[in-house]
């Protein structure tokens, strides 16, 4: 006759394989697979259209911000430094749009807006006594883009802001 303790293991052995058996089958029928159409779908209707000068407008913005950081330098026109005519000549020119040159000649150029700046327009700034001296562009939510000679580097500030708001004298814009 076998001794009992040389079942033990043997109990053992067979309980431990027996909780590794897995699980049962689960009851009921199996989830439908999902369907995948292969056609594509056509949408009826008018397709979504954004004006040019709106394209024109983000174009501006976008060129304005991509020379963020870009060192003042009066006079400058190029990526060594940007004084803030040359800011927006560049910006605009980067949209496809010519613009003078001097901060005075595109005050006098700009079509003047009523109310509200819109994203892509210049705002126009008399920092020293009454005579535009001064120019951004607008980007949107209260803010422009400029290159400033204090501080000197491109970079977005505030129109609210209680050095800008009441130098603030118009904004307009060169588009066609």
């Amino acid at each position: 006759m076998p001794c009992p303790h040389s079942v033990l293991p043997l109990l053992g052995a067979v309980l431990i394989l027996a909780g590794c058996a897995g699980s049962p089958e689960p009851r009921g029928p199996a989830p439908e697979p999902l369907k995948v159409d292969p056609e594509p779908q056509v949408v009826e209707g008018p397709m979504s259209y954004v004006p040019e000068a709106e394209l024109k407008r983000s174009e501006v913005v976008l060129a304005a911000l991509g020379h963020l950081d870009t060192p003042y330098r009066y006079g400058g026109t190029d990526a060594n430094g940007l004084d803030c005519s040359a800011l927006v000549q560049r910006a605009y020119r980067e949209a496809g749009q010519d613009v003078p040159r001097t901060t005075g000649e595109q005050a006098a150029a700009a079509v003047q807006r009523d109310g509200d700046p819109s994203p892509g327009d210049v705002v126009f700034f008399a920092i020293n006594g009454n005579q535009i001296d001064h120019v951004g562009v607008y980007v949107g939510e209260g803010r422009f883009v400029h290159a400033p000679s204090s501080r000197g580097q491109v970079r977005i500030e505030e129109l609210d802001n209680p050095y800008w708001a009441p130098r603030t004298r118009f904004a307009g814009h060169f588009f066609d």
